[in-house]
């Protein structure tokens, strides 16, 4: 691809390559996105970066990150695992239970972690708070930080303490939490390096930093382009790889345990919605743009059979590194 001109916000490279342009898929907007991989640590970012002011507005009233979420029945076999393993008090059940659940954790209700030190939590973007809850459930001390202020009013009408602000400007401590989450937050902020290094100094010692973002080494950009679901323009700005976000860790201050991907089949399902419902390009027309989204979002499908024939390939792009989804374990340097 051919190169231009590009300031890298993770390594400074003045390098990079086109590698999509992005549309507003969500809310139709005139405007259109140009995302570039730097041509030094292979960042993907917007390029020209949006002004600070400007992002707020990218937000609509009912973004759907904002919501409560759909509440579904819930296996007896994730109400053991809760008991006797994520469970704050798993501690004093049964030894082989509990041993047992430790075995399966990777298989069901992976998303939580078992206790961890005084089970002090922090979410960060906790928008409507539901991660939260599933923790309080389990007995976790739950404090969130959340940009929106819709977001914070339902949170906090759900009995949730929430901060309604940044990392910047939250009024605690350090060595406040023993689990520190960033669940899909940080391919949003203009200063990630920043971010993550304010979210480090909340650890207490031995505390852990869980975070989750889109993978853009995934099978699912390559294929999809600017239909990929997870290019969200212009609401992420930045997309980070395993090595990018091993740099981002590092640079924060902090030590990388462990990145994982995960395949994430949902996710090309909507990528493949988006194709076959609107096309790789949206015309000029903003009033063509709307009329071809708007009939988007009434033409949901299942995809259930293309999630089955999905499925083992993007398994083995998982374990290739190259799952939809970033998953990545961090610790105080």
């Amino acid at each position: 691809m051919p190169r231009t001109q590009a300031h890298c916000p993770l390594c400074g490279a003045d390098t990079a390559e086109h590698v999509v342009k992005g549309y507003d898929r969500f809310v139709p907007r005139p405007e259109d996105w140009d995302y570039v991989r730097c041509a030094g640590c292979g960042l993907v970012h917007q390029e020209p970066l949006p002004a600070p002011d400007a992002i707020a507005g990218f937000y609509p009233a009912g973004y759907h990150a904002h919501g409560e979420g759909r509440k579904r029945r819930e296996r007896w076999l994730n109400r053991m695992a809760k008991r006797y393993y994520y469970a704050t008090d798993s501690v004093g059940r049964s030894p082989a239970l509990r041993g047992l659940f430790r075995l399966l954790s990777g298989r069901i209700l992976a998303g939580l972690r078992p206790p961890h030190g005084q089970n002090r939590l922090l979410d960060v973007g906790c928008a409507s708070g539901n991660q939260m809850l599933r923790y309080r459930e389990l007995g976790w001390d739950v404090t969130g930080i959340e940009v929106g202020h819709d977001a914070c009013e339902l949170a906090r009408a759900r009995g949730l303490t929430v901060h309604e602000g940044t990392v910047f400007d939250a009024p605690f401590d350090g060595s406040a939490f023993d689990l520190v989450i960033l669940s899909h937050v940080i391919e949003h902020v203009l200063e990630p390096e920043r971010v993550l290094a304010a979210c480090a100094g909340f650890l207490a010692p031995g505390g852990v930093l869980t975070l989750s973002t889109p993978n853009a080494d995934s099978l699912g950009l390559a294929r999809y382009g600017s239909c990929w679901y997870s290019l969200d323009a212009p609401r992420h700005l930045m997309l980070f790889n395993p090595r990018t976000l091993r740099i981002l860790g590092e640079r924060a201050g902090l030590t990388v345990r462990k990145i994982v991907t995960k395949p994430e089949t949902r996710l090309l399902c909507e990528s493949r919605h988006y194709l076959e419902t609107q096309g790789r390009e949206l015309p000029a027309s903003l009033a063509e743009r709307r009329r071809i989204v708007e009939d988007s979002s009434r033409a949901k499908k299942s995809y259930k059979g293309y999630k089955k024939l999905v499925q083992p390939l993007a398994a083995v792009n998982a374990w290739r590194q190259r799952g939809e989804v970033l998953e990545a374990e961090l610790v105080r340097a």
